[in-house]
Parts: structure tokens; sequence; C-alpha cells
């Protein structure tokens, strides 16, 4: 997903209102946690990036680093919501299939997908189920579900049905108090979670990335 104008206006805001944070801020632009994790590229690209321009999720970064350690190229994802983070699982896992409802953002993110990726629009006009139903269409199951698209409530519901036994589920923004209903759910169904709290690429806002898990895990947690 893009930035959208309000959260651009947002992170501009701050700055401009703390300006004693923006110089300390800027005095780390060549050195620091935030060079290296490619925060300042990110906020003047406006998307999220790695210190060398490389895509990656618009997770926190506690959950990107511990994402890079645990992925192999034996597994296969189903994304809702394309982007960046489509790039970055496309370099370091077998397959990735992901569903997007906006169809400028699906063709930009199309011209830039790799051999083992395949992007899904979703209509939402002329669509005969719901947009969390796409995966039901695949007749497939996943080690990796990832989250962070519309109708997450529903996603995390649909998701166990579509797991591999190791199978994971990794939703965005878990912090979000609209998202609980989901969230419970999975815990209901006997899934541990595992939260990474920390700022994402181009924010300072704190928010949280959440994988659910169950034990003998692909990820090995």
């Amino acid at each position: 997903m893009s930035l959208s104008l309000k959260e651009k206006v947002s992170s501009i805001f701050y700055f401009l209102s703390h300006p004693s944070s923006l110089k300390m801020i800027l005095s780390f632009r060549e050195s620091g946690y935030l060079n290296d994790e490619g925060w300042f590229k990110s906020f003047q690209l406006k998307k999220p990036v790695d210190k060398i321009g490389n895509p990656i999720p618009w997770f926190t970064y506690p959950a990107i680093d511990f994402l890079k350690e645990r992925l192999n190229r034996n597994m296969s994802a189903f994304e809702f919501g394309c982007g960046n983070s489509t790039l970055f699982f496309a370099d370091r896992i077998k397959e990735i299939i992901s569903v997007e409802t906006d169809f400028h953002w699906f063709n930009k993110i199309k011209a830039k997908l790799k051999s083992n990726s395949n992007l899904i629009f979703y209509d939402n006009n002329s669509a005969k189920f719901q947009y969390h139903e796409i995966i039901k269409q695949l007749d497939k199951k996943f080690d990796l579900i990832i989250i962070d698209a519309i109708n997450r409530n529903e996603a995390m519901k649909i998701s166990p049905d579509y797991l591999n036994p190791a199978g994971v589920i990794i939703l965005d923004n878990s912090d979000v108090e609209d998202y609980s209903n989901g969230i419970n759910y999975l815990i209901s169904k006997g899934f541990n979670r595992l939260d990474f709290w920390g700022i994402q690429a181009g924010y300072f806002n704190k928010t949280c990335t959440t994988i659910f898990y169950k034990s003998d895990n692909c990820l090995g947690i």
C-alpha cells in the first residue's frame, strides 16, 4: 500500500511542529539505526525500501528483521493487499499470490513482478464473492498468509482453512482496535501471537506487526 495524503501530511507536520526532533533525526542521516534500516530513503521516496533501495514490507522494522532470517525458497504465500511487500517476499520464497482492489496500484506493482509472483485484481463492482473469499477460489494452501488490506477481520477468520499444517498468519497494524475481533478468533483457534512493536518505514508512529503461529511452524518460533 502507498502512503495516504493524510499519512504524508501527518509525518511532515510532526517534523514541522517538533524542530528539535527534526534536528536530532537529521543528525542520524549518515549513521545509526534509521540510516541502517533505510528510514530516510523510505521517507524521501514515500515507499518502504531498505538502505540501498530494495523493497521491504510496510511492517515494523523488528518484524522485517525477524522474517529475513527465516524465509526460504520452499515457502509459498498468499497476500491480502500487494505492494513492496510482494516484491520483498518474491525475492525470498518459492511463490507468492496477492490480491489487490486498486486498479492503478495493481498495474504499478504488476509491472515489477517476478516469475514466481501472481497478482489478482479484485473488482468490487463485478465480483460474485467477497474480497476475503478470493483465497477460496485458488484451491491451495499456503505457508504464509499476509493480511495488510481491507476486510482484515474477515481475512483472519478465513485464513486458517488455507494454511499448511506449519503455516503462519502475519497481520500488520495489529494494534488497531478494529481488528480485535479477528485477532480473538485466531486465538480461540489455538494460535499463539508474537508481537513486533516498533516504527515503520517513513513513519514515527509506534505500531505493531503480529505473527500468529502454532507449534512446529515454518518460521521456527
